[in-house]
């Protein structure tokens, strides 16, 4: 007595989650850039403020290239987390160390 194991139906159970559309993180990404772009022309913040605005800016876009384009979002949490976590405590350092 044998069963079958149909590895069709495990992989169409595999690729279920939805996917996000490419074009909607592109349109986020180009609205990140026209921000930094506008904060950077109009000037007015100081040094303490704008560095940390365009640190955090930079890093979400980051954090999006690499969930959405590189597929992060859809493996296995640690490799988001991998990548996630060190990129943050170093923008957090750059902040202090150049808010100072």
């Amino acid at each position: 007595m044998q069963q079958s194991i149909d590895t069709h139906a495990g992989n169409a159970i595999a690729h279920t989650h939805a996917r996000t559309n490419p074009v909607l993180v592109y349109a986020i990404l180009a609205i990140f850039t026209l921000l930094e772009v506008t904060i950077t022309v109009t000037g007015g913040l100081p040094r303490q403020t704008l560095i940390p605005l365009l640190l955090a800016i930079s890093f979400v876009k980051a954090s999006l290239v690499a969930l959405y384009y590189m597929h992060l979002r859809y493996e296995k949490a640690i490799y988001g987390i991998v990548f996630i976590i060190p990129a943050a405590f170093a923008v957090f350092l750059i902040t202090v160390l150049l808010s100072g």
